[in-house]
């Protein structure tokens, strides 16, 4: 509206357009909304795929953790009820006080050792915690075994499933798709459009001069007039096709294209890498499984038993004990590797194979 400054007329103007959205344009921003909404879902259960990983694999920390708290909990057992003969016998005469000092020595750096064993085991939970998002006061107890069974799945099958089910890769096909739904939309940006127009206008109008009415009063040169419109406004795109933007979404849509290739690589390697580690472990495991553990057991076992016939000293079983304890942890970290391997193999599918 508007009002002169030396008379009281003034004027008023409404108007409304409402575009048509013809030839596409509503369908196209629609369908790059869809494709949008679609590619972020991917994204998101791509990060839950990752994240399912991560948990597993703290999982696995804190079991392992826990394997090697018992392992030290069994020998400082055993360590401490040897104490007790050993004291016998010193008492008895029938061991030199030495060896007293030596058991107590053991006892306490197995205790030791305990102790930072049973802090791994507590980072490790709340590590885990932190990852599953619980609050660190809450209570979580890890129950499982390491040792999980073995995948159901071939390499190649696995490779097709990752390939056709995969999030990450979902997600960068519909990044694709939101790019091809983008050209469309600038296209039909580039076409004719029309909208409906109408308006109102108030004009309060008049002179400064005085008239007569047909009663012959005079009065002022004054009215307030009202005018109603309406039309159609039509947008030609003689000079501008939108062609820049349709060039900038194609090449869009070819970049995306090519990341596609670059994910499906990335893919197959994982997958390829993950069943690589998967087998080592498993061929380290059963090394363990059938050359080591049970020896390294039976050895302790004739040590400590050779001791307590008098035909050994008490070095011999500490030295053989602390042996053990190396192939128990190394034991314990074979089985981390396959349980690791095993989830790798999961994180790679992209979906839980158990």
């Amino acid at each position: 509206g508007g009002q002169k400054a030396i008379s009281p007329d003034n004027n008023l103007n409404v108007g409304l357009s409402l575009p048509l959205d013809l030839n596409g344009r509503k369908a196209g921003r629609v369908g790059v909304a869809e494709r949008e909404l679609d590619a972020r879902r991917r994204q998101v259960a791509d990060r839950e795929r990752r994240l399912r990983a991560d948990v597993r694999m703290k999982a696995g920390e804190v079991l392992a953790a826990q394997r090697n708290l018992g392992v030290i909990d069994d020998l400082l057992q055993v360590n401490r009820d040897g104490l007790a003969l050993v004291e016998s016998r010193v008492r008895a005469g029938a061991a030199p006080a030495l060896e007293e000092s030596l058991q107590v020595v053991e006892v306490n750096r197995l205790d030791a050792s305990r102790q930072l064993a049973q802090s791994r085991v507590e980072i490790a939970t709340l590590q885990l915690k932190a990852l599953a998002g619980m609050a660190p006061e809450s209570p979580l107890v890890v129950k499982g075994d390491l040792a999980p069974p073995p995948s159901s799945l071939s390499q190649t099958e696995a490779t097709r499933r990752s390939i056709s089910e995969r999030p990450d890769l979902a997600a960068a096909r519909a990044e694709v798709a939101m790019a091809a739904a983008m050209v469309k939309k600038e296209q039909a940006e580039g076409r004719w459009d029309a909208s409906i127009n109408v308006g109102y206008q108030r004009q309060d109008f008049g002179f400064n001069l005085n008239g007569l009415t047909a009663s012959g009063q005079a009065r002022p040169i004054q009215d307030v007039f009202h005018y109603f419109g309406g039309g159609v406004s039509i947008t030609l795109p003689v000079r501008n096709g939108n062609e820049g933007s349709i060039a900038a979404a194609r090449a869009a849509e070819r970049a995306a294209a090519r990341r596609v290739e670059f994910v499906v690589l990335t893919v197959q390697q994982e997958v390829a890498a993950a069943f690589a580690q998967y087998d080592a472990a498993q061929r380290s495991l059963q090394v363990y499984e059938r050359g080591v553990r049970d020896v390294a057991r039976r050895n302790l076992a004739v040590v400590r038993q050779a001791y307590q016939l008098g035909r050994g000293s008490l070095l011999d079983v500490v030295a053989e004990q602390r042996r053990y304890i190396e192939i128990e942890n190394g034991y314990t970290d074979a089985l981390k590797q396959v349980y690791d391997a095993a989830v790798d193999i999961e994180r790679a599918v992209g979906i839980a194979d158990r």
